[in-house]
């Protein structure tokens, strides 16, 4: 990883401080017979140098050199914010050193005038001199336009310097920021820095949202997923991944079922006894061999309750309350996830759902 110097900075305004003093002439010169709003924007651009004025300046810059210079100092503070997480102990004083802490610091935050600090931080207009022999030596040779899209005007000095001017929908604007700050010096290589660091970034997250790994929340929540949305649905590995709570509301109805089966045996002779229990609600407990069993029984019913109301990519958890609880969120809703005494995450939330669903209905006289 490169790291961005004050020397590629002091290229850079050299370059900037010639193109200044070459635009200086053209505007001396007169306006260009084919396109007089060129001249004045060159006089505009000389000006804002002239007098240091970052904001004209900027306002001067083509529209999409400002939202890459933009968008790389956005960069660069989401890759310094993922530095800790993707980069080991040794390597992060290094890498934080090659993301541009001074640069950013200057540019300072991301309102209306960081434009105008990057400009102040990356350019000196004060060391801009404009002399006879200079402006002798830069004179302009010529003025092309270009019909584009965009529409493009570049000015040729005596030298062998060109710079380019495009249209936009307000007026002419200057692309020397694109030439000598997005492509050249620091930028690029604070950019190049930041994407690194961001593809390492975006590397862990592939890698967390598809975890199947039940020791994490999102791990365990993409395992029920998939066992949901199986061709047919992989109920035994749902079972597995409700926690112990609604595992343990499933055993109660069973033993409900089973107390309630046997207070009828003891009234309703056998050959009666089935049409009691469906009666009575509790045929499917009575069938049931096991919680696990039951479990399956009631998935295989027109009311079952699937455990996941949502199934889509997990995309970030949450803390819920009480340590060992918290919410895998995506983007279609989050779904409640409980940590068990084994360290493993599983659905949570359920109790109530499976007490609705599976407990034998209460009697008057328990009424």
């Amino acid at each position: 990883m490169e790291t961005g110097s004050r020397g590629a900075i002091a290229v850079v305004c050299a370059r900037a401080r010639a193109l200044a003093l070459a635009l200086a002439l053209v505007a001396c010169g007169g306006d260009h017979p084919e396109e007089p709003t060129l001249s004045a924007a060159v006089r505009a651009t000389v000006d804002a140098l002239s007098k240091r004025d970052m904001v004209a300046l900027w306002a001067l810059v083509d529209t999409p050199t400002r939202e890459s210079l933009l968008q790389v100092l956005r960069d660069v503070e989401a890759a310094r914010a993922k530095v800790d997480e993707v980069w080991p102990e040794a390597e992060r004083a290094r890498v934080r050193a090659s993301l541009g802490e001074e640069l950013v610091a200057q540019a300072g935050p991301d309102d209306a005038g960081r434009g105008p600090r990057l400009l102040a931080a990356l350019l000196d207009p004060g060391k801009v001199i404009f002399t006879e022999e200079v402006l002798d030596g830069l004179g302009a040779r010529d003025v092309t336009l270009e019909k584009g899209p965009p529409e493009r005007a570049t000015v040729f000095t005596s030298v062998g310097e060109t710079f380019v001017f495009v249209r936009e929908a307000d007026g002419w604007r200057s692309l020397f920021a694109r030439e000598h700050l997005l492509e050249k010096g620091a930028i690029p290589v604070l950019a190049d820095n930041a994407k690194k660091t961001l593809a390492l970034a975006a590397e862990r997250d592939k890698a967390w949202r598809a975890s199947l790994d039940p020791k994490t929340a999102q791990g365990s929540y993409n395992l029920a997923r998939r066992a949901q949305d199986a061709k047919p649905r992989d109920v035994d590995a749902l079972y597995s991944l409700i926690d112990e709570d609604a595992r343990k509301a499933v055993l109660e109805a069973l033993e409900a079922g089973r107390a309630a089966q046997k207070a009828i045996q003891q009234r309703v002779a056998k050959p009666a006894r089935r049409e009691a229990y469906e009666a009575a609600g509790i045929a499917r407990l009575v069938d049931a061999t096991s919680d696990r069993d039951l479990f399956a029984r009631w998935a295989a019913s027109p009311d079952f309750v699937a455990p996941l109301p949502v199934t889509d990519e997990p995309l970030r958890v949450e803390r819920a309350g009480a340590e060992g609880d918290v919410f895998v969120v995506t983007a279609a809703g989050k779904v409640a996830m409980h940590r068990d005494a084994d360290g493993f995450w599983r659905i949570a939330g359920l109790r109530a759902v499976i007490e609705k669903a599976l407990a034998p209905p209460r009697t008057s006289k328990e009424r």
